[in-house]
């Protein structure tokens, strides 16, 4: 025990004007004990050195007389190191070498344990081993590869162990990152999840970089159904951000763009429901500015997605996946339920197009055109 600790007790005492038998009342021993410890003939049992630091205001450091600027400058040395190394693509075996040299040094400290379980995963990742395959062409991470390689449960304990117990929000934020990546590469899907879910306030975002980082299908369709749901709010928001006609067309147009790019094609499955109303919204904002022939492309387009998805639901039906569907998107819960003994094209008939209250789609019931595709609808509905 450092020999200055008496000296130091003294010293905040007499800072405080605290008498010796105050003290020893406070922490339960004798004024003599306190007089012992103060001579430097007798030290405090460990069990009193937090209650003796809390007593006056202080931590353990400077209660032993440490010098707090000294230490925060060594272990911002140390991080600058590490950083530099970094930065430079200096080997992670030197950087865990380093890191493992400063914690011998300041034990438990946060700053020094992150970059450790950051190099540790750096070190894992580098190691020569194959932990990729090609399937079905594609370029993927082969999980039992990498489960079996050593090296990353020391970086998961550590960060799971600060994330849990760390009061800093970057190191935790950071070391949430790197789990994501990690659990990714090993396969464990539901620890991704749980850790995608951790910040309420980004948790959209997080996931969808979860659900991109894992190679299988139910993560796609996933990730897809999050991009549905984001394009879903730019439909339903972008276009209330104008009262001009003009510039209303023009933001369906563009979401319109985006969502064709962002899904390849007009025919995909899940993305059927909220292009038909994409282009449902697009038509109504062409018949509010009176450009009537190019309303019908966008109703055709309607009508085509409306067939596209109720041809899924048939094909469901005559697999016998009745309930499949619900892995795939939340509206669709049980398709033998009542619910959905009605598709699209009923309802873009009865509930939009010849909807007697639309003051939109009744301008266009003079029209042949209009006719025609009702026509049409009509036919495939009474198949």
């Amino acid at each position: 025990m450092n020999v200055k600790i008496g000296k130091r007790i003294k010293s905040l005492r007499k800072r405080d004007n605290v008498t010796q038998d105050k003290l020893a009342e406070a922490l339960g021993v004798t004024s003599q004990a306190i007089s012992k410890w103060e001579n430097e003939t007798g030290y405090p049992d460990i069990e009193y050195i937090v209650p003796i630091a809390n007593f006056f205001n202080v931590t353990i450091d400077e209660l032993f007389g440490h010098d707090t600027s000294e230490k925060e400058q060594r272990i911002r040395e140390y991080c600058e190191k590490y950083d530099e190394m970094y930065r430079n693509w200096e080997p992670s075996e030197e950087r865990v070498k380093i890191m493992r040299q400063a914690l011998a040094e300041y034990p438990a400290e946060e700053r020094l344990l992150w970059r450790l379980a950051t190099a540790l995963w750096y070190k894992w990742c580098e190691d020569d081993f194959d932990g990729h395959t090609v399937i079905d062409g594609r370029y993927q991470h082969d999980v039992s590869k990498y489960r079996a390689h050593e090296g990353w449960e020391e970086a998961a304990e550590i960060m799971e162990e600060l994330l849990a117990t760390s009061t800093d929000d970057k190191i935790r934020s950071e070391c949430r990152d790197v789990l994501i990546r990690l659990y990714a590469q090993i396969g464990e899907k539901e620890k991704v999840y749980r850790l995608a879910e951790y910040c309420p306030d980004c948790k959209a975002a997080n996931l969808f970089r979860a659900f991109n980082l894992i190679d299988d299908e139910e993560a796609r369709i996933n990730s897809q159904k999050l991009l549905l749901g984001a394009l879903y709010l730019l439909r339903v928001h972008l276009p209330r951000q104008t009262k001009d006609p003009a510039l209303k067309a023009k933001a369906f147009e563009k979401i319109i763009d985006l969502n064709k790019f962002v899904f390849n094609n007009d025919n995909y499955v899940f993305n059927h429901t909220n292009m038909e109303h994409m282009y449902l919204d697009y038509a109504e904002s062409l018949i509010y500015q009176n450009r009537v022939d190019e309303v019908f492309p966008a109703l055709e387009k309607a009508y085509e997605h409306a067939k596209g998805f109720d041809a899924y639901l048939e094909q469901l039906r005559r697999d016998g996946e009745m309930n499949y569907t619900s892995t795939f998107t939340d509206k669709l819960k049980d398709v033998s339920s009542e619910v959905y003994a009605t598709k699209s094209l009923p309802d873009l008939l009865n509930f939009t197009l010849l909807d007697q209250d639309d003051i939109f789609y009744k301008k266009l019931h003079d029209d042949s055109r209009f006719d025609d595709l009702i026509k049409r609808i009509k036919s495939e509905v009474d198949e």
